[in-house]
């Protein structure tokens, strides 16, 4: 059976419906809140910034972003509704990633696309719309590097998942590299995972 991307939007979309109380969305294993993308470079963009751009801050942000990509993700798989909506899909183990990217797409983390996947040795995923180069942009204008600081974390962390060793104990096993952005002028963000080189 192919991925259907529409089907696991749906779900996700349908789900966000449900809020508790303080606009906590408990939803595929996790909880989900809504903030502000401004809001979230804000505080990321303002953190690189008065850390003097020395790479201090990136460095812990693509960790942030990989280290929550890998929790969130490994929540969406033990949740009823990957149980009930997504595993049925899953044929081989590579369905996971675009089960995944399918999930980070509802979200609203970006218009995400599986460029590449070489099982277990490197994963490609591609974006022309992600909320940090464009908030990058608005607000500082053309950047000299990547500045998808958590969309670089999850891509490694979607490949800790599926090829590291079993969770929790395989967070980092993989690094992504951004090597093309929005925010640089590049006609697309993308981003490159492989096993981390000692």
């Amino acid at each position: 059976m192919a991925i259907d991307t529409d089907k696991i939007v749906h779900a996700v979309m349908h789900g966000s419906r449900i809020r508790e109380e303080k606009g906590i969305i408990p939803l595929f294993g996790v909880y989900l809140s809504m903030i502000s993308v401004q809001y979230y470079n804000g505080i990321s963009f303002g953190f690189e910034k008065a850390t003097g751009n020395d790479g201090f801050a990136e460095n812990l942000l693509v960790e942030a972003g990989q280290e929550c990509g890998y929790a969130t993700f490994q929540g969406v798989r033990s949740s009823w509704e990957w149980e009930e909506v997504v595993k049925p899909m899953i044929e081989d183990i590579e369905d996971q990633i675009h089960c995944f990217v399918s999930i980070a797409i509802a979200f609203g983390w970006g218009d995400l696309t599986v460029q590449e996947l070489v099982p277990g040795k490197k994963l490609v995923i591609r974006a022309t719309d992600l909320y940090e180069a464009k908030g990058y942009l608005d607000v500082y204008g053309k950047a000299d590097s990547g500045k998808c600081y958590m969309v670089r974390g999850v891509t490694g962390a979607l490949m800790d998942l599926v090829y590291g060793d079993d969770y929790p104990e395989g967070c980092f096993q993989y690094t992504a590299v951004e090597t093309s952005c929005v925010a640089k002028g590049d006609p697309y963000c993308e981003f490159i995972a492989q096993r981390t080189t000692s």
